[in-house]
């Protein structure tokens, strides 16, 4: 994405040369010489036998600037910790499998999933303090490029750069436009919400983020350790959130992925409207907290400016795969958005 706009309040790091990665993987190596990364790899037990997987952990195999990886699991199912340490034996780092299938003494009632997947791992390495930048990186990515790790990480590994918090964003298109929840339900529910309720500090934080639910972060050790435990599929709204309220908007960038990304795609009328549901429900539990009206939230008003906000985004959405000569299917994408503002006038 070749601009230099730097709308919001966080700095957007574009990818505008793509000869200087070999560069800068090199730097990084050395980097991670005095600063350490480690890479968490949430995991769901089905990841274990899709091929996404599998080319997740050929690109690593280049990644001489890892210090390790640990592997936070879930759903191991009849997959035993030896086949499932198969699939990682590959990388030339080492390698650590946690299980986290077992309730969590300090948190009983969170069910396992990826947000204790990442908070398990996160505790981990912050305790033995021997990394100082901490990765995600899912691992359902069909098209992932160590590239696009490499330069997430060393937004935060460089000390002249001042970056405590880096995320990712990317085209969320392949054949096609993906990325609904972002385009048809995130960003037109933020909108919403400034509408009726005003510019607020979060919604503000939230709207400078070109993609806030992708799942790529990177960040301090520190910071790390102090991120809450989050269930479900707001688990990387959540962590913005905790993000803003700990760090100043001048510590957090955003890096471009690329194009092509691709990864497993959710059916719209089941999980994106539960996924949609939940984001909701912590979006509302997080605005809460900073003391919004709890009125405002799942009112006929919200609901009523989202179906707006989101007519927009429909618009925008088909201009944007027309001048593209993508398809787009207008029918399929309004039952969506009808999907979403169902759950958007029961979430709490």
């Amino acid at each position: 994405m070749s601009d230099f706009a730097q709308p919001g309040l966080i700095s957007t790091l574009q990818r505008l040369n793509d000869t200087h990665l070999a560069p800068l993987e090199a730097e990084l190596t050395e980097l991670a010489r005095t600063r350490p990364i480690a890479l968490v790899l949430p995991c769901h037990g089905a990841d274990l036998t899709r091929p996404a997987l599998q080319h997740v952990v050929q690109e690593l195999t280049g990644a001489a600037w890892l210090s390790e990886v640990v592997v936070s699991l879930n759903a191991l199912g009849e997959t035993t910790l030896d086949q499932a340490r198969a699939h990682f034996a590959p990388l030339p780092h080492p390698v650590r499998l946690l299980v986290n299938d077992a309730p969590l003494p300090a948190a009983p009632t969170v069910p396992p999933g990826k947000g204790r997947n990442v908070y398990a791992a996160f505790q981990l390495l912050a305790s033995e303090a021997n990394c100082a930048v901490l990765a995600t990186q899912d691992c359902d990515v069909a098209s992932f490029r160590r590239a696009d790790l490499a330069r997430l990480c060393y937004a935060v590994a460089h000390p002249d750069l001042g970056y405590s918090f880096a995320k990712a964003y990317y085209s969320r298109v392949t054949d096609r436009l993906y990325g609904r929840v972002s385009r048809l339900f995130l960003a037109p529910l933020l909108h919403a919400l400034v509408r009726i309720a005003g510019h607020h500090p979060l919604l503000d934080f939230l709207l400078s983020f070109r993609y806030p639910l992708a799942g790529e972060i990177a960040l301090t050790r520190t910071l790390a350790a102090s991120l809450p435990l989050t269930a479900g599929w707001g688990v990387e709204l959540a962590h913005l959130c905790e993000i803003f309220r700990r760090i100043d908007p001048r510590e957090v960038c955003q890096v471009d992925g690329g194009t092509g990304y691709d990864h497993k795609h959710q059916p719209a009328a089941t999980s994106l409207a539960r996924m949609s549901g939940e984001i909701a429900a912590e979006l509302f539990a997080q605005l809460a907290v900073e003391g919004l009206s709890t009125v405002t939230f799942g009112s006929a008003d919200l609901v009523r400016v989202y179906r707006r906000e989101a007519r927009h985004a429909l618009r925008r959405s088909a201009a944007l795969a027309r001048i593209n000569g993508l398809p787009f299917d207008p029918t399929a994408e309004e039952s969506i958005v009808e999907a979403f503002a169902d759950q958007l006038a029961t979430a709490r």
